[in-house]
C-alpha cells in the first residue's frame, strides 16, 4: 500500500466547549477505530464503542443508540462482530442474543439492483435499565485498499474519550468532547473533522458514446445548444435514482454507462459518468472534472461540456444553472454584494377586524433571514450568520382615511457587530419606508451575541403595519 498521507484536522475551537445544559441521554464512555494494512493488500477496520444509557430518550429517540447499521459489500468485504454485550450498573455482562442480529438489504438499494449484493447487519441492542453500558466491537476486512476516510468527532452526547489508531502505527486521543448542538445557526463542525488519505484517488474517464440512448436523446433533443445540455442533465437528475452509498462499498468504481442507463440507478459517481457519456453522444464535448483537491469522493464531481466554444460545469445530481468558471464566480461576486432596492409597493392590505387592516412589508430575496423566535436569550457557542449590507426604501400611495397606528417608527444604533435604521412615516397618502442592516461579522461569538440577537429582533419586528381605516 502506497504510504499513507496523515491530514489530521483537530482545531478545538472555543466555541464548542461550551458546558451542557442539563443530563445528557447517553454518554460515550469510549469510541475507538483502528486501520491496519496487512502484506497482501487487504485492509482491516475495527470499530470499538461504550456508551452508557442515562435517559430511555437514548433508546426511543436515537436510532444510533438502540441499534446498530453496518453497511458492508460482501464481494470484497467481511463482517466480524467481535464482542457485542450489555453491562449492567452491578457490573453483570448480558451478551446480545443472535436474533438481534439481523441481515437485511440496505435501504438505499431496494430500488437499485445491481447494487442489491450489498448487505446491511442490523444490531438491536439490549437495553436493560438506566445506567446500563453497551459495548459493540466489529472488524471490516477488505479485500481492497480504502482509499480515504472523513468523519467527525462530535456525537450527539458527549464522548470521555476518541481515540483513532492509524495504519502506519500512528494514533491520536481526545477527551471530553461536548456534544453537538441541534441547532440551525450552528457554525460547520469542521473543528472536529478527521481527514486521512491511504491511496491515490482514482481517475475517471468519460465514454464516448452510447448508442443505446439515442432514441431518448432524439426525444429531448432541444434546438440550443446550452437547452439541449439542460435537457440531458435534467433527465439524469429526474430519472436515475441516486444511490448514496459510501463510495468505498463499490471500491470506488464507476459503472459503465450503459449499465447505469439500463437500470436507472447509479452512485453519485456512476451519475456522472452517464451524463458525459450521453452528452458525448449527443455530439458535445465533455469531460469528467474532479472538484475536490484530495479523494474524498463524496465532494462531487462535475462534468465539463463545451458549448459553443466555452467550457461549463455541471452536476449530475443537482439542477444548478449552467455558468461557465467565469460566470460562477461573477454570480457569487454578486451574491456577496450589498443589496438595495427601491420600489413602490401596491395598498393589499389583509382585513384584521372592520376598519383595521394589516400590510406586510415584501422580505427580499438574498437579504439575510435569521429567525429570531430560535434564538435563545443566552448562549455559549459561536452562531452561524452571514456578513451583509443592505438597503431596502419603499413608497405607498395609502387610501384616504387610512391611519398608521402607533404613528412614525424610528429606530437607529450601532453596535460592534452592526447596525441598524428602520424609518416609517406617513405624510398625508403617503408612506415611507426605509430599511438598512449592516452585519461586519459571519461568526457571531457568545461575546457579540446579545447585541446581535437584538438587532434581529429589530430587524424582523415592524414588518407588520397596521392602519386604522
Amino acid at each position: 500500500m502506497k504510504k499513507t498521507v496523515l491530514t489530521a484536522i483537530v482545531l478545538f475551537a472555543a466555541a464548542f466547549a461550551a458546558a451542557q445544559t442539563g443530563q445528557p441521554d447517553a454518554e460515550y464512555n469510549l469510541i475507538r477505530r483502528s486501520y491496519r494494512t496487512n502484506s497482501d493488500g487487504s485492509m482491516d477496520i475495527r470499530f470499538r464503542k461504550e456508551i452508557v444509557l442515562l435517559r430511555n430518550r437514548a433508546i426511543t429517540a436515537y436510532a444510533d443508540k438502540g441499534e446498530t447499521f453496518i453497511t458492508y459489500n460482501p464481494d470484497f468485504e467481511s463482517l466480524t462482530i467481535n464482542e457485542c454485550y450489555t453491562v449492567r450498573p452491578d457490573g453483570t455482562q448480558v451478551t446480545t442474543p443472535e436474533n438481534a442480529f439481523v441481515l437485511q438489504l440496505p435501504s438505499e438499494c431496494v430500488d437499485c439492483g445491481r447494487l442489491n449484493g450489498l448487505r446491511e447487519m442490523a444490531i438491536v441492542h439490549t437495553a436493560l435499565e438506566y445506567n446500563c453500558t453497551i459495548v459493540l466491537d466489529y472488524t471490516l476486512h477488505r479485500n481492497a485498499t480504502l482509499l480515504a476516510e472523513r468523519f467527525n468527532l462530535s456525537q450527539d452526547c458527549p464522548v470521555k474519550r476518541y481515540e483513532v489508531r492509524y495504519a502506519d502505527g500512528h494514533s491520536d486521543a481526545y477527551n471530553n468532547l461536548p456534544q453537538t448542538i441541534n441547532d440551525p445557526y450552528m457554525p460547520a463542525r469542521n473543528a472536529y473533522d478527521i481527514e486521512f488519505q491511504l491511496g491515490e484517488k482514482p481517475v475517471y474517464t468519460a465514454e464516448q458514446s452510447l448508442p443505446a440512448a439515442a432514441e431518448l436523446l432524439s426525444s429531448i433533443a432541444k434546438p440550443e445548444g446550452k437547452e439541449y445540455v439542460a435537457a440531458i442533465r435534467d433527465w439524469v437528475v429526474d430519472y436515475v435514482t441516486l444511490n448514496p452509498v459510501d463510495p468505498a462499498r463499490v471500491n470506488y468504481a464507476m459503472t459503465p454507462a450503459a449499465d447505469v442507463f439500463s437500470s436507472n440507478c447509479g452512485t453519485a459517481i456512476d451519475k456522472t459518468g452517464l451524463l458525459a457519456a450521453l452528452l458525448n453522444q449527443a455530439g458535445f464535448r465533455a469531460t469528467i472534472i474532479d472538484n475536490s483537491l484530495n479523494v474524498f469522493l463524496d465532494r462531487p464531481l462535475s462534468v465539463e461540456v463545451i458549448i459553443d466554444g466555452l467550457p461549463y460545469r455541471l452536476s449530475a445530481t443537482a439542477k444548478t444553472p449552467i455558468l461557465t468558471e467565469r460566470q460562477q464566480a461573477d454570480a457569487a461576486a454578486v451574491a456577496a454584494a450589498p443589496i438595495y432596492v427601491d420600489r413602490t409597493l401596491t395598498w393589499q392590505p389583509d382585513t384584521i377586524v372592520e376598519n383595521y387592516v394589516r400590510i406586510l412589508l415584501p422580505t427580499e430575496e438574498g437579504g439575510l433571514h435569521i429567525d429570531p423566535e430560535c434564538l435563545t436569550s443566552t448562549r455559549a457557542t459561536n452562531l452561524q450568520a452571514r456578513a451583509t449590507t443592505e438597503f431596502y426604501h419603499y413608497t405607498m400611495d395609502l387610501p384616504k382615511g387610512a391611519k398608521l397606528i402607533g404613528g412614525d417608527i424610528n429606530i437607529e444604533y450601532t453596535r460592534t457587530v452592526g447596525s441598524i435604521s428602520i424609518i416609517v412615516k406617513q405624510k398625508g397618502r403617503r408612506l415611507l419606508v426605509t430599511r438598512s442592516l449592516r452585519l461586519r461579522k459571519a461568526l457571531i461569538t457568545p461575546a457579540d451575541y446579545s447585541d446581535f440577537r437584538q438587532l434581529m429582533i429589530d430587524w424582523n419586528g415592524h414588518r407588520q403595519l397596521f392602519f386604522s381605516l
